[in-house]
């Protein structure tokens, strides 16, 4: 009989406000179908790092009652999003999820261009070069590029990092609209606990205020002691959303100076280009 492995016990943050599945639908024109909204909070939970994942595990991440998760996971099932692996009696997220991603990263050559620059971009060093989106109080990587000998400290696409402390959630803040800024503000803020207030949030909006001035985000050993990083926000040319890409690595072989120097320039010639897609500038 195979041995069914330790269930990955959920991550806990501080703070860290449950899926409100409810609160989307306040102040909307729209219906709002919650049981659209629960599904899609399962798939959420799922990370990088997780192979499998239990009805409780998923309980826990999303706030939901388990006879519920147990319902969604099903349907899910059902429609090819997720495959239950019986060794396990846990579920993993299938190749299906990508299929939602391509239609995106396809529209107008978009992808293909960015990861071409993104290649570009990374054959100037020991470096990372990521295309990022918001899930929530994180980015998530959904483009990485490498060089071998870059320390990329476990990073893979599908990778999550903190919004507040890194380059390509402080790039993300910055281009986001007023309204959407300061929601997200106070969910760090609540996140973060009495961190907020003594520090984070002072970090922050210095960290906002520098974009401001220099036209592009940072975070120098904020994020990771080791880590320097810098970055931009780009529009997507057709939708508007908000993508980021940024550049990152080992500080002792990128320093602010060099990032700035060598990478800067190729990140904004990227941004002028992908905005050329859809005939707007960025």
């Amino acid at each position: 009989m195979t041995e069914t492995p330790p269930e990955q016990a959920p991550k806990r943050r501080r703070g860290r406000p449950r899926q409100d599945i409810g609160a989307a639908a306040l102040n909307q024109d729209r219906p709002f179908v919650s049981s659209l909204a629960r599904g899609m909070s399962i798939l959420r939970a799922f990370q990088a790092e997780d192979r499998v994942l239990g009805t409780q595990a998923l309980a826990d991440r999303t706030g939901l009652h388990k006879t519920t998760v147990s319902r969604l996971v099903g349907t899910l099932t059902q429609l090819g999003y997720l495959r239950y692996m019986p060794e396990y009696g846990k579920y993993a997220v299938s190749n299906q999820v990508l299929t939602l991603g391509y239609a995106v990263m396809g529209r107008f050559g978009f992808g293909e261009m960015v990861r071409n620059r993104m290649e570009d971009i990374a054959q100037q060093g020991e470096c990372v070069v990521a295309l990022s989106v918001r899930d929530r109080l994180d980015m998530m990587f959904v483009e990485l590029i490498r060089q071998p000998t870059a320390n990329s400290l476990s990073l893979n696409v599908g990778s999550r990092i903190p919004m507040a402390e890194s380059a390509p959630g402080r790039a993300f803040l910055f281009a986001a609209d007023d309204a959407e800024r300061e929601k997200l503000m106070e969910e760090l803020a609540d996140f973060h606990g009495n961190d907020w207030e003594n520090t984070k949030k002072v970090e922050l909006q210095s960290a906002l205020d520098r974009m401001r001035r220099q036209g592009h985000s940072d975070s120098f050993g904020e994020w990771r002691g080791e880590h320097n990083a810098i970055g931009i926000p780009l529009h997507d040319p057709f939708t508007g959303d908000i993508y980021t890409l940024s550049v990152g690595g080992n500080a002792h072989n990128l320093s602010p100076e060099r990032l700035r120097l060598e990478y800067l320039p190729k990140l904004f010639s990227a941004a002028q280009e992908i905005g050329s897609l859809g005939g707007g500038s960025f």
